[in-house]
């Protein structure tokens, strides 16, 4: 992220209405890659819709974001049966880069 000039600017941008948006930095949250799952699902219920936003790496998201995806976005809570409704009604959009010349990445 600290050479990217396009998520730099989205995250800059986003920052300024806090008061609308909340941004949660993965990599500077959980350093260790040790993810607090109370507090990931504390946080999407204290928030409505979503936006994962990421550089896409080998066709894919960061590793950090896939361990938070499958630790805090578990069967059961954020869906499925057994009171997983927590996504219900709510959209999760994603805004990603590749970092490469579009005529590189087709």
């Amino acid at each position: 992220m600290e050479k990217s000039v396009i998520n730099k600017r989205w995250v800059e941008e986003v920052s300024k209405h806090s008061d609308i948006y909340t941004v949660h930095k993965l990599y500077e949250v959980y350093p260790d890659e040790k993810i607090d799952v109370e507090k990931g699902k504390k946080l999407v219920e204290a928030h409505g819709d979503m936006v994962l936003q990421f550089p896409i790496q080998w066709f894919s998201f960061p590793s950090l974001l896939k361990k938070w995806l499958n630790e805090v976005l578990t069967y059961g809570w954020a869906f499925g049966t057994n009171g997983g409704n927590k996504l219900k009604n709510r959209k999760v959009a994603l805004a990603v880069t590749a970092g490469i010349k579009e005529s590189d990445y087709c």
